[in-house]
């Protein structure tokens, strides 16, 4: 190896050397350097002590001393230190100098930065998905990316160093968006904007702008980058979910919404024909929406049963999953007959999601049929994700309106046509030529309201539920039975629905003939005869039924309803439990019956009113046990009113209690008068309502009136009803107890009639039971009514209370009660009810004639 010749030069030269801002290395003929000034040092590492001496390829291993002498980028690598870039030239030495090569050295590490964050950067935007242009100070274009000609269909030849414009041309009406658009972009601030353009092939797309000035340095002042996004699909299916939303928020028909779905989705969704199938409570399908799907195959799916070979939408609604089927023609899900009807219509493939409620059942499915063998692609699944939620609000919302009609037309208790159902349909019936053909029946429960008072409402809705049954049996399929008050049925019928069967007859006046509605009024009355049993007990409910027959011509819906509701009147003035039909006579009673209840106050007030008396005597003694007072109305003008209709106008127009203090006193007064008059009258009875019962000043007004006639109380019996008990138990109880600390006399009347049970009967302090009249009248008929009159004198017997059997009124009855150990009995057989100044001669023939009127009687 020479000795290094620069070590032998003036010192000017390495002073010159390691001023330089390059690096500078003298390598010999063997590669090892022989100088290395300070640059080269500082920018290569190491001592610089370390470098004379070593191999130059050591130091700078990227270094090629054969390369030439043409410039060179070469890596450097140290331990720990980030890469560094260094251009490289190695010219020849001269042979002064004692060096072979001499090698000067740059770092280009920035600038090698630079050029590849270039390249990255170019290599993104002409890869990126999205447009870019970039636009100088005057909004020309200077440069787009090869994403904005595939957006738009602008080359760059067309746009370039044309105005912005010429890319984002607009309709008239979204001018008003690209004048903001203008307007911000003049300020060179950042900004977006979403705005609608069109292609250079006139396809409308909607654009997501970005908008960023250019502030690197080599820039023109002023350039802006502008980065587009192609927004069609998310707003098309923005403007879907709008239109839709605004369809189920509205008054739009159900099917009309499901129809506007499927059109949606077709007008988003090229080549794609969608429909809705949905399936009913009984498992059947029913094509709820379509819009190019035609009528044909929709009808073909109609009443289908969905099961998992039911073609793709049957599939999918059985398993609740999506089902895809890429070929109908080979899938063994589709039936010939279906395949039949899509094959005209060119459709291959078919996607179908289940539409799932919130509750998880599958309400339907969505379906996509395809015109070539294909899956559905991403935006195809966008699409459905978004209907299927508004098919489950659109499937959810119907079923609520339904549930709300249902409410507001049917009774919720028994299922049947309501108040309101039944006027819209007879509405419908007015103008018709059937309206003249038509019935209306009406129906009340007698005694209704005390059954439920006692029952509670359970048992009041258990004992409706079983009431209506028994009607639409009876019914048939002769007339619509609807449920039009808490009490009250109604039936139409006629010729104002659908021809009637055998029994219609209609007149030449076009009525429905009587004998047809007195046919199922009396199918009514009989399918009420049987009691009904609920909790254990048995009720027996007697009904009220009027009847119009016929619409009247140019009558009214309110007409018909009225009258229908007189003929009712008219059946429970007869004593209920009968039909009536309504005449213009009737409506003119209705009438009457207002004017009637004020001259009845009227009567009450001057003393008008009369009492009469029926004897009450033993079957086997002929011994007289009392007189029951019985109320009589004679009017001057209007003659002898009965007291099945004023009683019950007494308690309509709140006058009962005065009518019962009035009987009380007057039969209290009657009652001192024959005890002065020597009369053996044992005790009179006094029957008072279930208002008496209720009001708490009762037994204190029975003590005053005692105390004014001066009767001793055991003169006194009071008669109550069974439904006195049911109406209010408690009040009853307690107002029966102060009444019996009185010592007066307490009697049930009418026991038997269903609404009574044992331990009302002990819990109250009886001295007296009466059997109703219906089941004296049956007897001799009917086995069931002589087991329960047996079985009433038995637990009279054993309360040790007197058993008074109502209605006797031959002398069959009066020897089988007998014979039953019956102690007291009442009826016509004895006598009618008599006028007071009567009885005392009644009382003295009675007691001769008894032995020869009535006797022999077997012994008890």
């Amino acid at each position: 190896m020479r000795e290094p010749a620069l070590q032998n030069e003036p010192s000017s030269l390495p002073s010159v050397l390691n001023a330089l801002a390059d690096g500078v290395i003298m390598v010999d003929d063997d590669g090892i350097v022989v100088f290395a000034n300070d640059a080269s040092v500082a920018m290569c590492g190491a001592r610089h002590d370390a470098w004379i001496g070593q191999p130059v390829r050591g130091m700078v291993p990227a270094l090629d001393l054969a390369a030439g002498s043409a410039p060179r980028e070469i890596p450097l690598f140290r331990p720990g230190c980030p890469a560094r870039w260094l251009e490289a030239v190695v010219v020849p030495g001269g042979a002064a100098d004692g060096a072979a090569w001499v090698v000067t050295l740059r770092d280009v590490t920035a600038e090698v930065g630079r050029r590849e964050a270039g390249q990255l950067c170019s290599t993104v935007v002409n890869r990126t998905d999205r447009g870019v242009m970039v636009l100088d100070g005057l909004d020309r274009i200077t440069y787009v990316n090869p994403a904005f000609t595939h957006l738009l269909g602008y080359r760059p030849e067309d746009v370039l160093l044309r105005d912005v414009s010429v890319a984002l041309s607009a309709e008239e009406a979204d001018m008003a968006v690209l004048r903001e658009f203008r307007y911000n972009l003049r300020t060179r601030r950042a900004f977006e904007i979403d705005l609608r353009a069109r292609s250079r092939a006139g396809r409308e797309i909607w654009l997501s702008t970005a908008v960023s000035p250019v502030r690197d340095d080599g820039a023109a002042d002023g350039d802006v980058i502008v980065l587009l996004a192609d927004k069609t699909q998310a707003m098309e299916l923005q403007g879907l979910r709008q239109d839709v939303t605004t369809a189920l928020s509205s008054a739009m028909d159900f099917n009309d919404v499901m129809s506007l779905i499927c059109k949606r989705v077709e007008a988003i969704t090229p080549d794609v024909v969608v429909s809705i199938l949905l399936v009913t409570d009984e498992g059947t399908a029913w094509m709820a929406g379509r819009s190019a799907m035609p009528e044909s195959f929709a009808s073909a799916c109609d009443g289908m049963v969905v099961g998992p070979m039911v073609g793709t939408c049957g599939a999918a609604i059985y398993s609740g999953h999506e089902v895809l089927t890429p070929d109908i023609e080979t899938d063994p899900r589709w039936t010939p007959a279906l395949r039949d009807k899509v094959r005209p219509l060119g459709l291959i493939a078919c996607w179908s999601v289940p539409v799932r409620l919130r509750d998880g059942t599958v309400a339907g499915s969505l379906a996509l049929y395809f015109r070539d063998r294909r899956e559905p692609t991403l935006w195809h699944r966008r699409v459905v994700d978004a209907c299927i939620h508004f098919c489950t609000l659109a499937v959810e919302q119907e079923r609520a309106r339904a549930r709300i009609a249902q409410l507001a037309h049917y009774d919720a208790v028994t299922g049947l046509p309501n108040r309101t159902w039944l006027r819209e349909h007879l509405a419908g019936l007015q103008d018709r030529p059937g309206w003249c053909g038509l019935t209306l029946i009406a129906i009340d429960l007698d005694q209704f309201r005390t059954i439920r008072d006692g029952l509670g409402g359970a048992g009041a809705d258990e004992l409706l539920e079983t009431v209506a049954q028994r009607l639409k049996r009876a019914v048939g399929q002769d007339g619509i039975l609807t449920r039009t008050g808490e009490d009250e049925f109604s039936i139409v019928t006629g010729c104002g629905r659908t021809p009637m069967g055998p029994g219609c007859c209609v007149d030449r006046d076009g009525f429905i003939a009587v004998d047809h509605a007195s046919v199922m009024a009396g199918a009514i009355l009989r399918a009420m005869e049987v009691p009904i049993v609920i909790n254990g007990l048995p009720f027996t409910s007697g009904v009220s039924v009027g009847i119009c027959a016929g619409g009247e011509k140019g009558g009214t819906v309110d007409t018909l309803l009225r009258n229908t509701r007189i003929a009712v009147s008219r059946a429970r003035d007869a004593g209920g439990n009968c039909y009536r039909f309504f005449s213009p006579a009737m409506n003119q009673r209705a009438h009457d019956r207002v004017i009637l209840s004020s001259v009845l106050g009227t009567a009450l007030a001057s003393d008008r009113l009369r009492l009469v008396y029926q004897p009450q005597v033993s079957p086997h003694t002929g011994a007289i046990h009392g007189v029951e007072a019985l109320a009589r109305w004679r009017d001057p003008v209007r003659g002898d009113i009965s007291p099945m209709r004023f009683i019950p106008l007494a308690e309509e127009a709140g006058l009962i209690q005065a009518l019962g203090e009035w009987a009380l006193r007057k039969a209290c007064g009657q009652m001192a008068q024959w005890m002065a008059d020597g009369i053996g009258i044992p005790s009179v009875s006094v029957n008072l309502s279930a208002r008496h019962f209720r009001e708490p000043g009762l037994p204190a007004m029975i003590g005053a009136i005692l105390q004014e006639t001066g009767i001793p109380p055991d003169r006194l019996m009071v008669e109550m009803t069974e439904s006195t008990m049911i109406a209010d138990l408690d009040s009853t109880i307690q107002a029966a107890r102060a009444i019996r600390a009185l010592g007066v006399g307490l009697s049930m009347d009418d026991f038997g009639t269903g609404f009574s049970t044992l331990a009302n009967l002990v819990n109250l302090p009886l001295n007296e039971v009466k059997i109703d009249r219906s089941f004296v009248d049956g007897l001799g008929r009917v086995d069931e009514s002589r087991l329960i009159v047996n079985a009433v004198i038995g637990i009279g017997r054993n309360l040790g209370m007197s058993i008074v059997a109502e209605g006797v009124e031959t002398k069959e009855q009066l020897a089988l009660l007998d014979e039953l150990g019956c102690p007291v009995v009442q009826g016509f057989l004895i006598s009618h009810p008599l006028e007071a100044e009567r009885l005392p001669e009644w009382v003295h023939t009675w007691q001769q004639s008894y032995s020869t009127a009535l006797a022999p009687l077997p012994a008890a």
